[in-house]
């Protein structure tokens, strides 16, 4: 049996995912494609475009045979802690022999070798880095720099190993998905994991771009273009625009959301956040980790400026720190998440899978190292005290969702532990 994991937010699912998964099936020879998904929150902070078991549904009818969900507490964290979650989660399966990831490079060889150099930390390196630091660079843009001269210098000395030039990695390191895929292999290598890494090479539109008129048959959109035409839009998208965009199994349920209203930008959290803004403290945004006091008298000292999630995450943010960072902090904050990233994810959540996939399933149950919950009631006999606040964590989330939802279409509040699981 072989099994290929993917790490995905599929917000939403869309025709280049599908590719990835029947590249991971026709090419990498995969007899089961098991996802590891963010749940109603996501990486770049915002709630999901749309709810994460229509997400999980869109994506088995795209091909994939088991979608985990990821605890809020690392979908909400950097590209280093996101990374290291779904790593940590596919591998305690121990069935997954392959990681595939999307990448602007392809180059999978390249990242892993810049992934050594970020988990050894050589003291020429760590020594640019904090040069850089120092300077007032965010932290994402002073290790680039600091990468970009440690392997310049590197290459041209007698003992270069890596074989490209520093324009090449000075690209790489420009490009989202190439980031995130060496935080992949990072987290591999940290766990000295058997998964191996493949970087698939990415077709069609850049990460932001939001114009896709020219794509053509080969080429794919990008989700954060779907979800920018969504915004600008208002949901009143043609469903012949979409079929271009999304597969067509997965059309129905996308169509369907659209008709009821059933999707969220980041402007549903302006009137609660700046609720739970106002309740806040220092004292008590001090609990919350990750958030510097320099962060926190921002936070205080704008707060009545406040007019909504987007424009004071704009307000808040300084040449040292990123826009996402900021948005990631104020879901946290909004989702009252007061819990570190957890290096290691200890329990599986299913959100659904393929009838067919029954041999997967008994596979993971007999080698799995963490325990597989397909049925959320169950967590409290299951799960230890560490593992259970977790999954309660993102069970809250999901309940926050779910009444954001709610108040947007006017549908009955259904509570999360009373959510099946999608089979197909």
């Amino acid at each position: 049996m072989r099994v290929v994991g993917i790490i995905a937010e599929y917000n939403p699912f869309h025709k280049g995912h599908e590719y990835q998964i029947r590249y991971a099936r026709e090419i990498l020879g995969a007899d089961y494609i098991v996802i590891a998904m963010s749940g109603d929150f996501v990486q770049r902070g915002a709630p999901a475009l749309m709810e994460k078991h229509l997400r999980a549904e869109m994506a088995l009818l795209g091909g994939a045979d088991l979608i985990l969900e990821m605890p809020v507490q690392t979908v909400t964290a950097s590209a280093e802690g996101f990374a290291a979650g779904g790593v940590s989660l596919l591998d305690g399966l121990g069935v997954v022999d392959e990681l595939c990831f999307g990448s602007e490079c392809g180059d999978t060889e390249t990242l892993m070798n810049i992934a050594q150099i970020l988990v050894k930390e050589p003291f020429e390196y760590r020594k640019l880095l904090q040069q850089n630091l120092r300077t007032g660079m965010s932290f994402p843009a002073a290790r680039s720099s600091a990468l970009i001269r440690y392997m310049r210098e590197k290459a041209t000395s007698a003992h270069n190993t890596f074989g490209v030039s520093s324009e090449h990695i000075e690209l790489i390191l420009s490009s989202p998905n190439n980031i995130l895929g060496i935080e992949y292999c990072k987290a591999l290598l940290r766990l000295n994991s058997r998964i191996l890494p493949h970087a698939l090479l990415r077709k069609g539109s850049g990460y932001h771009d939001t114009d896709f008129s020219l794509l053509s048959d080969e080429e794919f959109p990008s989700a954060s273009g779907i979800r920018s035409l969504m915004k600008k839009s208002e949901g009143t998208v043609q469903s012949a625009d979409l079929s271009r965009l999304i597969p067509s199994a997965s059309l129905p349920g996308f169509l369907d959301s659209l008709k009821k209203g059933a999707w969220l930008s980041d402007s549903a959290l302006d009137l609660p956040l700046h609720y739970k803004l106002l309740l806040e403290s220092e004292e008590t945004l001090k609990m919350y980790p990750e958030l510097s006091d320099a962060r926190i008298r921002r936070i205080l000292k704008s707060r009545n400026q406040y007019e909504g999630f987007s424009q004071f995450a704009d307000l808040l943010k300084t040449r040292d720190i990123t826009r996402s960072a900021i948005c990631r902090s104020l879901v946290r904050i909004f989702l009252d998440q007061k819990t570190k990233a957890p290096g290691h994810i200890p329990y599986a959540r299913v959100l659904g899978f393929q009838k067919n996939s029954a041999p997967l399933l008994s596979q993971i149950k007999k080698n799995s190292s963490i325990p597989l919950i397909t049925k959320a009631a169950d967590a409290s006999a299951i799960l230890d005290e560490t593992a259970l606040r977790l999954f309660n964590e993102t069970c809250a989330a999901s309940s926050l969702y779910e009444m954001l939802l709610c108040h947007k279409t006017g549908q009955p509040f259904i509570h999360e532990m009373k959510k099946p699981l999608r089979i197909i």
